[in-house]
């Protein structure tokens, strides 16, 4: 270990290989240094450093992405990692605002929060490790996207690194704000490709008064993508919907000791939170709905017997990362609610039909569908073709290739079948604005 003007930075072996990869199925290379700087102005000297030395810039906050947008792609790289920029600056319980450094883990800032009697909805599946600035610079969204949305609707200021080492901030700790563009809506969602976030400010909510959860099985997947559209139409706003298919429930059963009802083709994880009275109501009436739809039905009220019910849910990614006779290709498809159902039936034709197992479970309140699509080595070719049709048969649906992980270098690939190649001009410009020697993260997205 070095330091650089007192900044930690690596050349050793045992370093860089350990920032080469992410949890993507994306290789990367390993890079010439990486850095963990402690503060903002760190970031400025190792980027002006850095530009001055002709390195390409890759920002990282836990490595947990799942699109390859944290890998280097060329050995004449600095990963410059926020990891060690994890201090929660300030919680105002008046102005219902977080402010935090970039490295906070997610998970962390929850539990803070708890004592404030707060809460912050977004809250991706792997909440105990991902990075606030990671969920900003992908725009990571979680179960609760359906009620609360995700990231973008909870920052409201940003503090940013650009390609010359300049610190600007945007937004503002207003809820309302109309002064000019607003930028810090270009930062979330561009995977470090314009600078790097180094502080955000968050809106945060009062925690629920309770919190009522439902785990419903269907005898087959059509009836399990009826539902959710059903409840809506009833007025009923979930906290959480999420689905695991039959593939996945199957999974479950042969590697965990999980108790599944049986025969059941698919399964509906459904919470509602607020008032007591009226959860309670509104509980009673997503039964009738599910029970008209042939589904069996568990309750949980208590902390412990919802715990209990999401651990179906909770393992199935880390339940499949141990299969290891097979790679596994991971989509993060989005579609309109109303042709939810229709994309799942969709998908498993698809499946059927390249005769390779696609594992399909997700948050089922918008419409959000975690794809993995499971092959032999000797199927690399024909999985990413079937990656393929999947794409296509989601801008089909009027959908998004990616709902949450971002492009990244897994995808990029097939971001013609959704943007046009005018609109990928236009977001070329807006990068080369920031970033005009394109240092920044290069690589990805395009």
């Amino acid at each position: 270990m070095n330091l650089l003007d007192g900044i930690e930075i690596s050349s050793e072996k045992e370093d860089i290989i350990c920032y080469s990869y992410d949890a993507s199925y994306a290789k990367g290379v390993a890079p010439q240094f990486v850095a963990w700087p402690r503060n903002t102005e760190e970031i400025s000297k190792l980027i002006k450093w850095a530009s001055n030395k002709g390195l390409k810039i890759v920002p990282r906050g836990a490595g947990t992405g799942m699109s390859g947008g944290a890998i280097p792609i060329d050995s004449k790289s600095i990963v410059i990692s926020l990891e060690k920029m994890n201090q929660i600056l300030d919680i105002n319980s008046k102005n219902f605002t977080v402010t935090v450094e970039a490295g906070v883990i997610n998970g962390e800032l929850q539990k803070e929060l708890i004592i404030y009697e707060l809460f912050y909805p977004p809250d991706p599946a792997s909440l105990d490790y991902c990075t606030i600035g990671g969920n900003v610079a992908t725009n990571a969204g979680g179960p609760t996207a359906i009620k609360y949305g995700v990231t973008r609707n909870y920052v409201m200021e940003l503090e940013v690194v650009l390609s010359n080492g300049n610190i600007l901030t945007f937004g503002g700790k207003t809820t309302k704000r109309v002064v000019g563009y607003e930028i810090k809506e270009l930062f979330i969602g561009s995977e470090g490709t314009l600078g790097i976030i180094s502080k955000v400010t968050l809106r945060v909510l009062p925690q629920p008064e309770d919190i009522i959860t439902l785990l419903i099985s269907f005898p087959n997947i059509e009836n399990a993508g009826l539902l959710i559209p059903q409840i809506l139409h009833k007025s009923i706003i979930p906290r959480a919907v999420e689905f695991l298919d039959n593939s996945c429930l199957q999974i479950i059963k042969e590697n965990t000791n999980i108790e599944l009802i049986k025969d059941t083709e698919a399964m509906i994880l459904l919470e509602l939170d607020g008032e007591v009275t009226s959860i309670k109501r509104e509980a009673e009436r997503v039964i009738d709905i599910a029970k008209k739809l042939k589904g069996d039905i568990k309750v949980a009220t208590d902390f412990y017997s919802r715990q209990n019910l999401w651990k179906a849910r909770r393992c199935i990614s880390p339940t499949i990362l141990k299969m290891t006779d097979k790679k596994k290709i991971n989509l993060d498809i989005t579609v309109p609610v109303e042709n939810l159902s229709k994309a799942l039936v969709s998908i498993k034709e698809i499946s059927n039909l390249s005769k390779i197992p696609a594992v399909c479970f997700g948050h089922a309140g918008d419409g959000n569908i975690h794809v993995n699509i499971l092959i032999n080595p000797d199927e690399v070719n024909k999985g990413f073709e079937m990656a393929k049709k999947i794409f296509e048969l989601t801008v089909s649906l009027q959908g998004a290739i990616s709902g949450e992980h971002g492009v990244g270098v897994t995808k990029k690939q097939y971001i013609e079948i959704q943007l046009s190649k005018r609109q990928i001009e236009i977001m070329k410009a807006l990068k080369r604005v920031f970033d005009p020697k394109d240092i920044m993260n290069p690589g990805k997205i395009f």
